[in-house]
């Protein structure tokens, strides 16, 4: 029998009853699994946002909520902040994309050959849902493509060549993932070979770099933003970096984008988005361009340069000649929702 899941060929496997053994049991040699055993890469990793000051705010809210706690603080509640969670605290959902999902849940003679399917939900929902459906197969349950379903990396497609102006995008150069974490999980993956392999990450950066560095056994090269000006990129201050990595024995191959910012929050000018390709042109650097919030525009005058964009302005898109790779991380999330 061959068994679909992993997981339940592991259970089976292991509940198995062994042969009868005439052999006397092994002495006890403790637990397998320690903390000394275990990997010390994830260990040694450390992941702020869900760190120590959260696990005090988890500690906090028990005595806060515990009717029986005798330890009393001088609030009622807590407002968790240590990531971008805006609809836990409290922004409503986004209706549509809701819409959209619930009709593609939903089998088709309840949702979108209902009767009174167009009563309930707007034309476009209806519409947007039997598109899904049928790049689906049907079924919102069914496996997929490995990069995705193809209808929806066209849509990709068809977005990132509007927002370039007209810059050529292939479907089949993108890889959908269930979320930016898991992408970056990946690349970096592919990218540390080996303790040597160094990558360039803003300071201050979104810690999912720095953890997945560290666990996956790499160097991590900070180059530290400029303050003073809107946390800008200094390019004195990357080469700084760079050179003081290379002293060091470690192979830098890789450089990391946050544009818009964080946690900084701020928008690089085209200009500096240019320097960052040419930078990584001039050292045979891979450019992880993380430009996951570039819809989430606070100032009025800023507005968003992608790097496949500013690559194709300067001649550095032919990958073939400048060994510039880029990684294009493009959501519209709801944290725990896909929206599609």
């Amino acid at each position: 029998m061959i068994f679909r899941r992993a997981s339940f060929l592991l259970c089976v496997l292991a509940a198995a009853p062994c042969h009868a053994s005439t052999s006397p049991a092994p002495p006890s040699v403790g637990k397998r699994l320690t903390e000394e055993t275990m990997s010390q890469n994830l260990r040694g990793m450390e992941y702020a946002v869900r760190g120590s000051v959260v696990i005090a705010a988890d500690r906090i809210n028990h005595d806060l909520t515990d009717p029986d706690s005798e330890t009393k603080h001088p609030y009622d509640h807590i407002i968790y902040t240590n990531i971008g969670n805006p609809q836990g605290v409290g922004q409503n959902p986004l209706t549509w994309p809701r819409q959209v999902l619930s009709l593609c849940d939903l089998p088709d003679e309840c949702g979108v050959d209902h009767p009174k399917a167009s009563e309930m939900f707007p034309a476009d929902a209806v519409e947007r849902a039997r598109e899904i459906k049928k790049a689906l197969g049907g079924s919102t349950g069914a496996y997929t493509h490995s990069q995705g379903p193809l209808a929806f990396r066209k849509d990709i497609t068809a977005f990132i060549e509007k927002r370039d102006g007209g810059v050529k995008a292939d479907p089949q150069n993108i890889f959908m993932t269930n979320g930016a974490s898991s992408a970056i999980g990946m690349v970096l993956t592919a990218l540390i070979a080996d303790s040597s392999c160094g990558v360039m990450i803003p300071v201050p950066q979104y810690p999912i770099y720095s953890a997945s560095i560290d666990l996956l056994g790499g160097q991590k090269v900070g180059y530290y933003l400029d303050e003073s000006k809107n946390w800008d990129m200094n390019l004195k201050e990357m080469e700084r970096s760079l050179d003081e990595a290379k002293a060091k024995g470690i192979k830098v191959n890789s450089f990391v984008l946050i544009n818009p910012g964080n946690p900084t929050g701020q928008v690089l000018s085209k200009e500096s988005v240019k320097e960052i390709v040419k930078f990584c042109a001039k050292h045979n650097l891979v450019l992880l361009a993380d430009e996951v919030y570039q819809e989430n525009l606070y100032d009025d005058n800023a507005q968003f340069e992608s790097c496949k964009k500013a690559a194709a302005e300067t001649g550095l898109l032919d990958v073939s000649s400048y060994f510039i790779r880029l990684l294009l991380f493009d959501y519209l999330r709801q944290c725990n929702l896909l929206a599609f």
